[in-house]
């Protein structure tokens, strides 16, 4: 698994990122419909732009790592807590009942990404993406 797959994971993992992080920051109103959410209250629209921000802002990281960019194991190891952090709090709202089904299929994809990034962690130093 070296080569082309890791810089190919972590360049998908950044466009899921701004997939997901680009609707909210720039349309949040369609964001909150896709998902099956209420439109959001006009004081809520800034949580719904900051988040799209911050998801963004880890797919510029991911990109960074696919690019080869020093620190890119850091990244890795942020991104995994972050995309663990986004599975636990929604599988908890879908527990209460209170997570639409698009988010909870979104976070379906951010687990599939955490466990692809915990086994590029435990592949040791090594294991860093060499630019395509």
């Amino acid at each position: 698994m070296t080569g082309k797959f890791w810089p190919a994971l972590f360049a998908a993992a950044a466009l899921y990122n701004f997939a997901a992080g680009l609707p909210p920051l720039l349309i949040p109103s369609l964001s909150a419909e896709n998902l099956g959410l209420p439109p959001y209250d006009p004081q809520h629209i800034i949580i719904a732009q900051l988040a799209g921000l911050l998801i963004c802002l880890f797919g510029i990281g991911y990109a960074m790592v696919a690019m080869g960019t020093p620190g890119g194991r850091e990244i890795v190891i942020l991104g995994t807590i972050g995309k663990l952090g986004v599975v636990l709090l929604v599988a908890g709202h879908l527990l209460w009942g209170h997570a639409p089904l698009g988010l909870a299929i979104a976070a379906g994809g951010d687990f599939l990404f955490a466990l692809a990034f915990l086994v590029y962690l435990t592949k040791g130093r090594d294991a860093r993406p060499v630019p395509a």
